[in-house]
């Protein structure tokens, strides 16, 4: 008996070993190297705006490409409530936290928030207000730029002229996409006095809707427009119809901004001069990027900024895709190099 049941312990102990073995070799096997793996990386986004979907469209893909866990948070567009996400991300146990802010002091907030809870946090597509909440990192298009880059195409090429009065149709009051585009056109357009400003600023939280019926006020407001400038292809979109049902489309030229599906589309049909265009799929992806490295304890530089260019008919074909599948393969050698393919 003595015997026997010390074959066995024998026998059990050499199953123990081979299955160790194997349980180590099978997980050297398991698909997926990268050097950041098994993160929970949570996004907070502003609203159900379309944009913002392909732009948790590059967060999705980059975060899961690279072997980690996403989950996301939407504002709908209520300033307590993305302090409450970035509360609720941090209690779930989330290892970093990417967010597009509602405005600059709820983001101020956020970024507080997350600090004291030393839950490191990255801003895509926006800036906070100065105070003691700091981000990790920053991925954006230069805002400023953006609107500067509309001004500049309206008066080199001398667009609503010789009329030159021009209107502003805003996105979200207060946030710093909006503020920063106003500030970078309207600096642009002071260096022509041959354009003059109608009246102030109508915002219409970047949605066709909303966008149309703001373009229907400024109509009754003014029997004159020869500009607009217009934040968003979608709040473009609105306004075209809303121009074209009074009668007044040969009147007013419109430039907008995106580079979305919706201003080619637009651009296509002469529906609009020029838009100054980027890809959000595509700073979803960096703003990843910059998260991973600091994860892995080699953090990049604060901030990379997005490049943006100015689409008329004339260079159409350069259009920028939104699309993730698109923007994707030209990351994915970029991820592999890095070490964070999965």
């Amino acid at each position: 008996m003595k015997k026997c049941f010390t074959s066995i312990v024998v026998v059990l102990l050499l199953l123990a070993c081979l299955a160790g073995c194997g349980g180590s070799k099978g997980k050297d096997e398991v698909p997926g190297n990268s050097k950041v793996r098994g993160k929970t990386i949570g996004l907070v986004i502003p609203g159900p705006d379309v944009y913002y979907n392909f732009s948790k469209g590059g967060v999705k893909w980059a975060v899961e490409a690279s072997g980690n866990i996403y989950t996301e948070r939407n504002s709908e567009y209520n300033t307590i409530k993305e302090v409450q996400n970035v509360e609720n991300l941090i209690a779930a146990g989330v290892d970093a936290i990417i967010i597009m802010t509602t405005n600059d002091d709820s983001g101020q907030k956020a970024a507080q928030v997350a600090n004291e809870a030393k839950v490191p946090i990255f801003l895509m597509d926006c800036s906070i207000a100065d105070g003691p909440g700091k981000p990790q990192g920053q991925a954006e298009f230069n805002q400023i730029e953006v609107g500067a880059s509309v001004g500049r195409y309206i008066v080199q090429n001398k667009v609503g002229l010789p009329g030159g009065r021009y209107l502003i149709l805003g996105g979200v009051a207060g946030q710093s996409g909006t503020q920063g585009q106003i500030q970078g056109f309207q600096q642009e357009m002071a260096k022509d006095s041959s354009y003059k400003m109608l009246g102030e600023i109508q915002y219409a939280d970047w949605d066709r809707k909303k966008g149309e019926d703001v373009m229907r006020n400024y109509l009754v407001m003014y029997d004159k427009i020869d500009v607009m400038y217009i934040m968003n292809e979608e709040m473009a979109y609105g306004a075209v119809t809303a121009i074209s049902e009074a009668g007044r489309k040969d009147e007013i030229a419109i430039v907008t901004a995106n580079g979305s599906a919706v201003g080619k589309e637009l651009l296509l049909n002469n529906s609009i001069r020029a838009t100054s265009g980027w890809s959000p799929a595509e700073t979803g992806i960096l703003i990843v990027i910059k998260c991973l490295e600091y994860l892995n304890g080699t953090p990049e530089a604060l901030r990379t900024e997005c490049p943006i260019g100015i689409f008329t008919l004339d260079n159409i074909n350069d259009y920028p895709d939104w699309e993730v599948p698109g923007t994707a393969k030209v990351y994915e050698p970029i991820l592999k190099q890095k070490g964070y393919w999965n």
